[in-house]
């Protein structure tokens, strides 16, 4: 026996990092798309429970929602952007905060959603998806880095390279416009404001998202202003950074 092969005298293997909450988060919905086709290939309705119902929602169904998707598409865009955008977060903020963000994103969607449709038709309509968590994580995540350059792959082969300030702009405003215009009027029967298209996108549940995204971030990013022991350290001869100094980071995305 060659004394490689004696226990002290090896090399211990090494640790194994735990996977991110990203990865987990990720996991869990790939687990239940994969229960949805099987219900779907067997005809059955054991994950209707999960959806949030308008009409009588039940106390679980309020985060039970974002496990489900409307098929694959659905599943892939959210699942793009929450592998972006919640690594940013996990690995700048932390695990807690990531999952923090998430589930509140997730519920300042589905309260806005079910109140868009208080006091109207009530026509047994369900939320299922994890947009709104995913759109608070995009808030939090680029909120800092407005100057930076993003190339997106619209209908994901065309890329056009943009300022994370304008994505964020529009991605808000199409929101804001399918609420107002689309979801609002459609859940209602006024006889004055009328749909002005017709899509089945939770647009309520977006805009949730992007507000509860906003306030997180402010809050995460709180600073005090007033005089502190730290500020009388800094010397006065200091180089003072360069505050104009574009990043020239490029960041490749490809959303839904």
């Amino acid at each position: 026996m060659g004394i490689g092969d004696r226990a002290y005298m090896r090399t211990p293997p090494a640790a194994r990092e735990p996977l991110s909450a990203t990865v987990w988060t990720l996991g869990v919905l790939l687990v239940f798309f994969i229960a949805e086709l099987i219900q779907e290939s067997a005809g059955a309705h054991f994950l209707k429970s999960f959806e949030l119902t308008e009409a009588q929602p039940r106390i679980w169904q309020w985060l039970t929602h974002a496990l489900l998707h409307d098929g694959f598409w659905h599943l892939l865009g959210n699942a793009l952007v929450l592998w972006w955008t919640g690594a940013m977060v996990e690995n700048t903020y932390g695990r807690k905060v990531f999952f923090t963000v998430l589930l509140s994103g997730v519920l300042a969607g589905a309260s806005l959603w079910w109140l868009t449709g208080l006091g109207g038709a009530r026509g047994g309509s369900s939320l299922i998806g994890i947009s709104a968590g995913v759109y608070a994580l995009m808030l939090v995540a680029l909120l800092d880095k407005l100057e930076h350059q993003i190339t997106v792959l619209l209908f994901f082969f065309l890329p056009v390279t943009l300022k994370v300030r304008w994505v964020l702009a529009v991605t808000a405003l199409i929101t804001a416009l399918g609420w107002i215009f689309s979801e609002l009027p459609s859940r209602h029967t006024w006889s004055g404001w009328g749909p002005a298209w017709q899509d089945t996108i939770a647009h309520s549940a977006h805009l949730g998202g992007l507000i509860f995204g906003w306030f997180a971030w402010r809050r995460l990013n709180r600073t005090n202003d007033g005089p502190s022991y730290a500020h009388l350290q800094i010397e006065t001869n200091a180089p003072s950074p360069d505050l104009e100094a574009k990043p020239e980071a490029r960041i490749a995305f490809f959303p839904q």
